[in-house]
Formats: C-alpha cells, structure tokens, sequence
C-alpha cells in the first residue's frame, strides 16, 4: 500500500545547466508545495557539485524506483527505470522537445513506454499524437516562469543582448554588424548559471534570441517578456504560444540579413518597443507558475490511489453520490468522517496535514479491518440521511452509525472518496492542489426548498464548518435581515466556489439521477457501469411549501454564481404548474 505522504522518485543526470534542468526543478518543487506527497531526487553528477539540487533536503543517494509511490522522468531518465516497473508504478514523464517524436531520436523509443506524459506546448503534445506511438494519457501544462527568479528590471545599460548559444555562428556575425552600426552589444555563446545570464538580459534594451528551429518551448523569451524586454527571436515551433510577431516580438528569419533589420527597427522605433513590450506584459500573465503548479498537481493527485475529496451545496446529492460510489468495485466513499469542530479553527497547513493524515488512517483501516469512519444507517451509506417525515418542522434523520462496513476493496490502489460540503468547499482553495477534488450542484431552487425543513443550520440560513473558515463569509451572513437573504447568500457563495475552484469538476444531481449513477464516472471512471433505479426529488416541497413560489421569484431575481451552471429557465420549469401563494411577490 502506498503511504501518505506518497513519494515522488525524480532523477537526472547533471553536466551542465539547460533549460530542461530547470523545469524538472520546477515540478520538484511543486511535489514539495503539496503535504500530500514526498519529494527525493537522484542526481547522477557530472558537473563537479554544482547542479540545482545541491543544496536541495530532497536530494538522496541512492535511486530504488521500486521503492517509490510515483517515478517522474524527463528526456532519457527512461534508462533508469526497469523495463515494466510502470506497470505497477505510475510514470510521469515530461516531454520538452518535439524530437521525441523522430524516429530517428534516441527518445523515441520511450513512448511506448506507459506512462502520464505532460507536454510543455501544444507544439509537442501534436508531434506524439501524430506518432500513435504513446502508451498513455497526453496533457498540455505550458511551461511557466517563476517571476521571483527574475532580476528586478532597471534601466537597460547597453543596447543589445544575444543570447546564441543554440546558433553561435548567426550570434556572431550578428553582433559584429551592430557593432559596426555603433551599438553596443553584449553577445553570448556559450553557456553560464541561469542568474548572469538573465542579469545580462535584463542590462539590455533590446533582447534578441535564436532557439532551435524545433524547441519544444523556449524559457528565455518569455523570461525575457517578463522582465520587460523589447524581443527579437526566431521561430522555434513551441515558442509560438507567446512569441507572437508584430504583437509582443519581432520574428525574422534565422539569417544574419533579417535579423540585423529587426534590430535596427526596433532600436530606431521607441513606441514599437513600448508597445511590443506592454502586449508581451499581458500574453505573460498567462504563464504564471502558480498556474503550472495547480496544472500539475492535478494530473498527479488522479494517479492511483486517488485520494476524492468530495464537495457540494448541503442537500445535493452528495450523500446519494457516496452510496452509488460505494457499489462501484475498488471505491470507498465515506459521509462526513471528519470531525468537522476540531478541524474548523486549524491553519490551512495544519488542516491539510491533518486531511491527508486522516486519508491515510482510513486507508489502512479498510485494508487491515475492512471498516472505515463514515455516518451511516446500518453499516453502509444511505442514499438520504433524511427521511420524508417531519416532526416539529424537521425531517427525521435516517442515521444510526458512526462507522460502515466495507466489502468491496480487493487492491491497494482504490479510490477513497471523502465528502464533506461545508467544510470542503470552504478550504477548497486549499484542497484542490493536494486532492482531487469535484463537487456536486443542483438546481437553485431545489436546494432552497429542502434547506426550509432539514434540520441543518442551513434552515437558518447559517452553516458553521465554513463560517469557521471563511470570515468573509460569516460577516456577509451577519448582516442579512433574514433567513431566505442568508440562505441566498450561501447558495451564492457555494456555486462561486465551484465556478471559482472546480470548473470543469462539477457533477448535477439532475444527471446523477437521469442516468442511473452513471455521470458519476466524471468523479470515478468506474462509475459508468452503475445502472441504478432513481427517482429526482426536486419537487418534493413544491406542493407542500406555500412560499414555494415567492421563494423562486427572489431567487429568479437574484445576480448569483449558480447561473453558472444552470439557466433561469431551470428553476422557472419547476414552477411552471405551482399555483401562485398567497405570499408570493
């Protein structure tokens, strides 16, 4: 079984700094960001001491990728890893070149290798694609820059910088025309540590740089934009997310005659380089590394054995999602395990190191015992925690147990799904880099309705796991004058969540219950093979609720996130037959 924190197993062999060294650290400092996993490289060193993981706690002697929970390869760390160990240990591969895609390549023959393959550019991804060579999933993360190892641009010393170490020839001959038109040049051929060579940048007006034609991306030029340098550069295939010509850089032709013309015009026209330079500002944004990071950690929190956190507005379907998962073999979803009030004052680390602890401790309970903490009716998952009769104004509970049994499991690397919706949704900033998370939603109305006798805090338009969390949120529920303005607010700020968070993770209870369980394979693959008998209730308080209709009136009103992910026209069907109350506005 694998442990938690699971651990990630990189290696490279080091002679000289390359851009693709600084993309592997990179991803090895994202695995570090998330509590979730345990990062360690291996360095096979030939530079004399001087790599980028000297320094690094993550570095380790020995390389065992038996041993590890995920392996994490570039370029030909593929030698390293014996032949079918992916068949046991999931791979992630980061490809960097289109030349992985020749045949002629001594990388190509890795991609019938299994593995995740993560591609710098779209560039790359449609080179392996076209080969129908891959064993395995494809995805595009697009290389970013973190701006905190950028120098802090100040006013440029000289007029030009090449960098040439990819064409040496052309960067010469280039520099000796400039000078000979009286600028002043400093011309780079060679390679030097990442810090002089941006710091050279950066003295610069003007940048100009030759990648080879085939680069499977190419850092410096957006290293470059991000520093807030006028750029010329040469086609390089994956540069071409970001090195737009006439739009954020000059793009001539990968000949001296084109590239002397460039740089005179550009040197000649101030506002051309002001305005090239306040495009490549904005087309830059897009290549934070924080997004890169948030990209990453995805892919890697859906590698088995996933850890699901499961989220949603309080009486959506989530409990009825952890019954039908719970059918599903290799899948354990369990129902607010968690102890909601000792967690709701945790930092965000701590409670996140207690999450993953508490993933653990289930997972070795349902190996060694097959029992896990979960609220229950007879040892398993209900489809409602409610049942349809109400006393006093509140819906009868259908749970008896703090515990269920599990029969299901019969590998370690089974999905546990843990749901929570309050507590969840409110961390979600959090989660979403450390498990894979997804959320349930249901019509507006719907929800609103069966807040009203539930018998949750919701009924008053108050939910305590999250207002713990999320300050903001319980002064915005302060000051409300009543409980359907509480309520409204909460509907809002759950759907903001998931639009905010969880965009493209979101299932609709309508779904669920049109297709027999089976849209929630979006969570668990698995999943679409359920066939279950179900029956919505979204009407169920519309003949007996006789604020039904103003309710949906104000809610129609309402500028709020859940039109996100459903229509006006969805909440005015349901009341399309609802007889107008006497209360109704």
């Amino acid at each position: 079984m694998a442990n938690l924190p699971k651990t990630v197993l990189f290696h490279r062999t080091y002679k000289k700094f390359r851009g693709g060294h600084l993309k592997v650290k990179n991803y090895l400092d994202h695995v570090k960001s998330s509590p979730a996993y345990d990062a360690r490289i291996v360095v096979d060193d030939a530079s004399g001491g001087l790599h980028l993981w000297q320094d690094d706690a993550c570095l380790v002697e020995a390389f065992d990728p038996a041993a590890a929970d995920i392996l994490f390869v570039a370029s030909k760390d593929w030698r390293k890893i014996p032949a079918g160990l992916e068949d046991r240990i999931p791979v992630v591969n980061l490809v960097q070149g289109v030349q992985h895609a020749d045949p002629e390549d001594a990388r190509h023959e890795f991609l019938g290798r299994k593995a995740v393959r993560i591609c710098v550019s779209p560039d790359v991804a449609g080179a392996l694609v076209a080969t129908g060579a891959c064993n395995g999933p494809i995805h595009v993360i697009a290389n970013s820059i973190d701006a905190a190892d950028l120098p802090v641009a100040a006013a440029p010393v000289r007029d030009v910088f090449i960098g040439g170490a990819k064409a040496p020839e052309i960067a010469r001959s280039l520099a000796a025309r400039l000078e000979a038109r009286g600028l002043g040049v400093d011309c780079l051929v060679g390679t030097r540590p990442r810090p002089e060579f941006l710091q050279r940048m950066a003295a610069a007006e003007i940048v100009v740089l030759l990648p080879k034609e085939s680069e499977g991306f190419f850092l410096p030029a957006l290293e470059a934009m991000m520093i807030g340098r006028a750029v010329v550069c040469t086609d390089g295939v994956g540069n071409r997310s970001f090195c737009i010509d006439g739009e954020t850089c000059l793009m001539p032709a990968r000949d001296v005659d084109r590239l002397d013309e460039a740089v005179v015009r550009l040197h000649g026209d101030a506002e051309l380089r002001r305005a090239l330079r306040e495009r490549a500002a904005t087309v830059v944004t897009r290549f934070d590394i924080a997004r890169e990071r948030s990209a990453f950690l995805g892919v890697l929190n859906r590698l088995a054995p996933r850890n699901v956190a499961i989220t949603g507005l309080p009486r959506s379907g989530t409990t009825l999602a952890c019954n039908l998962l719970n059918q599903v073999p290799n899948v354990v979803a369990l129902h607010e395990p968690m102890p909601a009030g000792e967690l709701r004052g945790l930092d965000e680390g701590e409670f996140l190191r207690r999450a993953v602890r508490f993933f653990e401790e289930q997972r070795a309970s349902i190996l060694a015992e097959g029992v896990a903490v979960s609220k229950s009716a007879g040892g398993r998952v209900p489809q409602n925690p409610l049942a349809d009769s109400v006393v006093d104004g509140k819906r009868k509970r259908n749970l008896d147990g703090r515990s269920i049994v599990v029969d299901n499991v019969t590998s370690p690397g089974f999905d546990l799904c843990i749901k929570h919706p309050s507590m969840f949704t409110a961390r979600l900033p959090q989660m979403v880099d450390v498990f894979d998370c997804y959320g349930l939603v249901r019509n507006p109305l719907s929800v609103l309705l069966s807040w009203r006798d539930c018998g949750m805090p919701v009924a008053k338009g108050r939910i305590p796991a999250a207002e713990g969390v999320d300050r903001e949120l319980a002064a915005r529920l302060e000051a409300q004058e009543s409980v359907l303005d509480r309520q409204l607010v909460l509907i809002d700020y759950f759907f903001g969540r998931f639009a905010e968070y969880l965009p493209d993770r979101v299932v609709k209870y309508e779904d669920v219950i049109a297709t027999g369980g089976r849209a929630l394979q979006r969570i668990v693959p698995a999943a679409a093979n359920l066939d279950e008998p179900l029956v919505s209730r979204n009407d169920r308080a519309l003949g007996q609720d006789a604020d039904a209709l103003r309710i949906a009136e104000r809610l129609l009103r309402e500028d709020s996130a859940c039109w996100h992910f459903y229509e006006r026209a969805d909440v005015e069907a349901l009341v399309a037959g609802v007889p107008a109350a006497a209360g109704s506005v």
